[in-house]
């Protein structure tokens, strides 16, 4: 075996035993930022998927398609909501970006169970659903990009993912307001899933990424 594999091999065996410590750090309590991410990232992949599969195959939505997309939201939310109060460190709960997205959180779940009781005027039904959920990502993912711009906890190529994610998220909630609402309301849950995966997924493996690389 030559001494330049010998080397890649030892190199890939640190960067695998670095990004295993790293990754158990991540989801070992108190959850930092970053073990938050990856509980907001399962979420995504949970609810988006399950949603799609609901509304493709509506035989497997346990209460009709609408409830179980519904009640599925109110757990995940629900789920995440409580990891983030219960497991992560003080600092990560008292991080404004991740009150908003909270709030936010909670609100867009209000407004989708007002909705399947019934409480809302029948005139915003057809908005009540999946709008709210596109106002979250898109508010949210600009907060997070903007917010105390100078902080070095987020790096900048990392800010210029979730604000041109947030910009995307809104533009196209305001296009299926009219152009648009053909294509946005047949793909929501798919384009649902990949707003809300791509500039987590970027965040954590940009991380993982230099932890490799640095071995």
């Amino acid at each position: 075996m030559s001494g330049e594999l010998v080397g890649a091999v030892d190199r890939a065996h640190r960067s695998g035993v670095a990004l295993s410590r790293y990754f158990r750090r991540l989801l070992t309590p108190p959850l930092p930022g970053d073990g938050l991410l990856l509980f907001g990232f399962v979420e995504g992949v949970l609810g988006w998927g399950l949603s799609w599969l609901f509304s493709q195959n509506p035989g497997l939505a346990p209460i009709g398609v609408i409830p179980s997309i519904v009640l599925t939201w109110v757990a995940l939310t629900g789920g995440i909501i409580f990891v983030g109060v219960t497991y992560t460190s003080p600092t990560v709960r008292r991080n404004r970006v991740w009150v908003v997205w909270g709030g936010l959180n909670v609100a867009a779940t209000a407004v989708n169970v007002a909705a399947l009781a019934g409480t809302l005027p029948s005139e915003l039904l057809a908005y009540a659903y999946w709008h709210p959920w596109l106002a979250v990502m898109g508010i949210g993912y600009l907060v997070t990009g903007l917010y105390n711009w100078q902080s070095p906890q987020i790096r900048l190529h990392e800010r210029y993912v979730y604000i041109a994610t947030g910009l995307v998220t809104l533009g196209l909630l305001a296009a299926s307001l009219g152009p648009l609402l053909g294509f946005v309301t047949a793909n929501i849950f798919v384009l649902g899933g990949v707003l809300q995966l791509v500039p987590i997924g970027h965040d954590v493996l940009a991380d993982a990424v230099l932890i490799a690389r640095a071995q």
